[in-house]
């Protein structure tokens, strides 16, 4: 969870810091054990870097498989109500592999480690001739993986929310 204490979405999402900074990433447990049920979460043996990728296609994640402890408040509900229409609207018709989430421990940043985890999907991505998708929201981000090869596709604000862009990887 600390390598998204500054992440615009997490925190429009979860403002409340003893909520989101919970023991134990609480926050994403009940995503991460529907993620790993698609067999695409990729994570450096020493736990400090995470990608997960959602298969072409986007199948459908099971979240029930560890369900929240507590239902969520009605004002989460309106916030992921507001975000997943928009980013459905935003993303690509063709073919793709998605890279839902990346992750670098802070202490660990900037030693290539994300790249790598990228890298190896890149790998399989091009050997089957299909590109990448991804959604970021800050400008520092959007460099960082132009610099990976991905180019803004889409841009939209979310109402009482975050700037987001959408960035797009062909295969090369």
């Amino acid at each position: 969870m600390r390598a998204f204490v500054d992440d615009p979405v997490m925190r429009w999402l979860y403002p409340e810091d003893d909520v989101f900074l919970a023991p134990g990433g609480e926050v994403l447990r009940p995503a991460m054990s529907g993620w790993i049920g698609l067999g695409e979460v990729w994570c450096t043996d020493d736990g400090v870097g995470v990608a997960v990728w959602i298969p072409p296609g986007r199948p459908e994640v099971d979240f029930t498989v560890d369900p929240p402890a507590a239902d969520p408040p009605p004002d989460r509900l309106e916030r992921f109500a507001i975000l997943g229409p928009l980013m459905e609207q935003h993303t690509p018709p063709e073919a793709h592999w998605y890279l839902q989430l990346l992750a670098t421990h802070p202490d660990w940043q900037r030693r290539g480690i994300a790249a790598a985890l990228m890298n190896a999907m890149f790998e399989r991505a091009d050997a089957a001739g299909l590109p990448c998708y991804l959604e970021t929201e800050t400008i520092e981000n959007v460099a960082y993986y132009r610099h990976h090869g991905f180019e803004v596709r889409s841009e939209w604000d979310v109402p009482t929310g975050p700037h987001m862009w959408g960035m797009f990887r062909p295969t090369k």
